[in-house]
């Protein structure tokens, strides 16, 4: 084992004993497994909401966004990609396979789901602004390789829109529109020739950014949609806290537990989450806002003001906050969905990352690249091992 590898197990076995103690939930160690490449062969700077998703027992890593000249506060432009990356695994060896795939256009920020037809995904945003194209990858019986099949657009163009998926149904919940954050909810039946999207009962209120996870704490799947933010007309953000359960068989919507780490209250945004077992979720990591809102703020002073030298000084304020942030939210939450309670089991030993997505694979959790400091991506496919 490298001297990083057990950096990185250790710390998280000290702290996941307690909390197998007491709880039923499995140890973690954590690892990485892998680092995104660039087409050149180096290591990749990593993107922020890239696909990631299985496929086929291989794990795809597609699209995302980054800067690869220059941060954004030193006037970087945004970059969007449609680079599909395969990550196999032989015995307990990853590696990038060679093939060459690629998206039929450049995203970032789109939701996405496995299903048994294949990863669906949909909406995002690219250099052309937001976008409502849905499509499922699949490999091709005839070459083996990836392939996109476009599926009916969205009712309307959304990005971070969070999808998921139940049986033959997926679930498009909320996400941005150019203006204002939706509260809407669409279904899809992939078992449905020429299916369209069907509109469900909204979100209670408008949420972009949420962490949605499917879990069955009786025989019903039900629909958690964890925290989020809304945008508002002056550009700074509603930051939220709650937990909205859906019911697909009885279409209606009821709220959980706030969000909280066992003993205060706490907003939540971009993070990660899966369920675990049958009847928890949890959460690793993401943006509690307190950052987040700060920048916001001096985007909407310098948005306001036509003092060219106040403009600048707001300006080289906000870039301040960008170079010497200290990471996001690195908390490990636990929410049991039986008893609506939850809590806090440790901390994540790595920087954690969000606009991102995480994902499990032979019972393994995956969390591929996203952000780790505003305007900052990491290459690092992170692999959590659940011990019995």
């Amino acid at each position: 084992m490298s001297k990083y590898l057990f950096y990185l197990s250790v710390p998280l076995m000290l702290t996941t004993a307690v909390f197998a103690q007491k709880t039923s939930a499995e140890q973690i160690e954590w690892s990485i497994a892998a680092k995104l490449q660039a087409p050149d062969g180096q290591t990749s700077i990593g993107f922020a909401g890239a696909i990631n998703a299985v496929l086929q027992n291989r794990l795809i890593v597609a699209g995302g966004a980054n800067f690869p000249d220059k941060k954004p506060w030193e006037g970087g432009k945004k970059h969007y990609s449609k680079e599909i990356h395969i990550l196999e695994k032989t015995g307990n060896t990853y590696s990038w396979s060679k093939e060459k795939v690629f998206l039929p256009e450049a995203i970032a920020y789109a939701g996405n789901t496995t299903t048994k037809f294949g990863i669906v995904y949909a909406g995002g945003e690219n250099e052309q602004g937001l976008s409502n194209q849905v499509f499922l990858l699949k490999q091709d019986e005839l070459s083996s390789k990836i392939i996109a099949k476009p599926l009916a657009n969205l009712p309307i163009a959304l990005t971070n829109v969070a999808l998921t998926s139940i049986g033959n149904l997926v679930y498009a919940i909320g996400g941005d529109q150019e203006k204002s954050t939706s509260k809407a909810v669409f279904s899809l039946d992939l078992s449905l020739p020429n299916a369209t999207w069907k509109v469900l009962p909204a979100l209670p209120i408008p949420l972009a950014n949420s962490v949605v996870v499917v879990q069955s704490p009786s025989k019903q799947a039900l629909i958690y949609v964890i925290g989020g933010r809304t945008k508002t007309p002056e550009g700074i953000s509603d930051l939220h806290s709650t937990v909205f359960i859906y019911n697909p068989e009885k279409q209606e919507w009821k709220a959980g537990a706030k969000i909280n780490d066992g003993k205060e209250e706490m907003n939540f945004s971009a993070g990660t989450g899966l369920a675990v077992g049958k009847n928890q979720i949890l959460i690793f990591g993401g943006d509690n806002g307190k950052t987040f809102h700060q920048i916001e703020i001096y985007l909407s002073k310098i948005a306001k003001t036509e003092n060219p030298e106040e403009k600048a000084r707001l300006t080289a304020e906000k870039n301040q906050l960008s170079i010497h942030h200290k990471g996001f939210y690195k908390g490990l939450l636990r929410y049991d969905v039986v008893n609506n309670t939850w809590s806090k089991i440790g901390e994540l030993p790595f920087l954690s990352q969000v606009t991102a997505m995480a994902t499990k694979w032979n019972n393994d959790i995956f969390i591929s690249s996203g952000e780790v400091q505003p305007g900052v991506r990491t290459p690092n496919i992170m692999l959590g091992k659940i011990k019995d």
